[in-house]
């Protein structure tokens, strides 16, 4: 919405780089409305990675992606996406949707964007509060469940079609993966890095800003509250008792810590629904994975 300070932020860090001997990686995401041939090529230029928001079919996108007129984005944003995605030949950007209790049939959002030549895709369970209408609830889980297998099943005949594309969260290393401190730690919220308002604030991330318990401080007095790096410093799987015996607890690391303080008031709990649907789509991943692997082995 402001894409001048845009601007000068990379221009700053490039010219900081250099003084420092570092290398920074930029990403940028987009709902597309403002999206234009200019920011395209400033972000094929610049961006490590970029991320389109949408949500899938005209009919998901709209219901929930409206603008100030009243009218949905999705005829708007859509040829803006596919020519970015073409730009950057296919690679090193995210379609980034998100499916709500109004769509838990997301595997048709998702093959729809796939069938557009999408070749990148990642959709994300909402996390709302339950009192909200299009938020996910208990009883959509083995819809929701049978979705993922669904998708997984799909992906497996148009790989092997020659027609495959990559999800996000079946981009699993077997073999390898993260080191083993990420496995513990995951993403390093208010450790490893902070979210920055508009008006110079820290958070852990961006799904704490606004609430002044996890206000860290602000870039005029640098970081001030440290008992909220302290309680960050905590938040890993061996935190979290529920993970013990969890199967998949090193794929996720225990979980997203705003997910979890928002669903039980405690970064060190766990978003239980969140949870069922992280082990499903491991298992997922670990099939598609096994019967590509298997296959190639064969050939």
């Amino acid at each position: 919405m402001n894409f001048e300070v845009v601007k000068q932020l990379v221009e700053y860090a490039r010219a900081r780089e250099k003084e420092c001997g570092k290398n920074f990686r930029f990403t940028l995401t987009t709902n597309g409305v403002l999206l234009d041939e200019e920011v395209m090529d400033f972000a094929n230029r610049e961006m490590h990675n970029v991320v389109l928001s949408i949500d899938g079919r005209k009919e998901t996108n709209d219901r929930m992606r409206v603008s100030r007129n009243g009218k949905g984005s999705y005829d708007l944003i859509l040829p803006k996406f596919l020519e970015m995605a073409e730009k950057r030949n296919q690679k090193d950007y995210y379609i980034r949707g998100t499916y709500t209790h109004y769509n838990t049939d997301f595997s048709n959002d998702i093959l729809h964007l796939a069938d557009l030549g999408f070749k990148q895709l990642a959709m994300e369970p909402v996390v709302a509060s339950p009192d909200a209408d299009y938020a996910l609830k208990e009883e959509d889980l083995p819809v929701l469940c049978e979705q993922y297998e669904k998708l997984a099943v799909e992906m497996l005949k148009r790989h092997r079609n020659g027609n495959g594309f990559n999800f996000f969260h079946y981009m699993i290393d077997l073999t390898g993966g993260p080191c083993i401190y990420k496995r513990v730690a995951g993403c390093g919220v208010g450790t490893e890095y902070m979210a920055v308002t508009p008006w110079g604030d820290f958070y852990p991330c961006h799904q704490f800003v606004g609430d002044p318990k996890y206000l860290m401080g602000n870039v005029y007095d640098g970081v001030t509250n440290l008992d909220v790096c302290n309680e960050f410093k905590k938040c890993n799987v061996y935190a979290r008792k529920e993970c013990n015996d969890c199967f998949a607890r090193l794929f996720c690391s225990g979980g997203c810590a705003a997910n979890a303080y928002h669903s039980t008031g405690s970064v060190t709990g766990i978003y239980e629904l969140g949870c069922e649907l992280h082990r499903k789509r491991i298992e997922c991943a670990i099939m598609l994975n096994a019967a590509i692997s298997m296959e190639n082995a064969e050939c």
